[in-house]
């Protein structure tokens, strides 16, 4: 039984919106494109998600656009992998402005948190799109992210234009 109704069709954007990434899981498979992921294994492995959900929210990513799959490796059975399109990149700011929200409304007991920074000043972000301190872009080209679980730096690979 579905969970919801189909709000693909809903004349208010927000409601279309989370028709595409409203699900807690893609929005976390998009960060982990982000940070490079781009093979079931990786997903699968950075997240704890189960293989049968994975499958599905891939398929769903693809579907909407925001992910391609696409062939690697040669032999009979090249592996897949999945990149994000422009699509899936244009949702950097979405996944920024829920971390910025949550760090303000939902922290994290231990004061653990995702450090978002502008890589051409180093500030710490305060808006999900724009660096306040230098007025950069904040995109996947100019973004470094400061994992909360063990403090590593992670550059945007996934969505890179250079």
């Amino acid at each position: 039984m579905p969970l919801r109704s189909d709000w693909s069709g809903k004349p208010c954007s927000i409601a279309r919106g989370v028709e595409v990434v409203g699900d807690p899981w893609v929005l976390v498979l998009l960060r982990e494109a982000f940070a490079g992921a781009v093979r079931f294994e990786e997903f699968a492995g950075r997240t704890g998600i189960t293989d049968k959900a994975l499958s599905a929210r891939l398929k769903r990513l693809v579907a909407a656009g925001l992910l391609e799959r696409v062939a690697a490796g040669a032999g009979a059975r090249p592996r897949a992998e999945y990149r994000l399109t422009e699509a899936g990149a244009s949702t950097l700011p979405i996944l920024h402005a829920y971390a910025l929200w949550a760090e303000q409304y939902a922290p994290h007991p231990e004061g653990r948190r995702l450090g978002i920074n502008c890589r051409g000043c180093g500030a710490a972000a305060q808006s999900a799109d724009v660096c306040t301190a230098c007025g950069r872009r904040l995109d996947a080209d100019n973004v470094r992210w400061t994992r909360p679980s063990d403090g590593a730096h992670v550059d945007l690979e996934g969505a890179r234009t250079d």
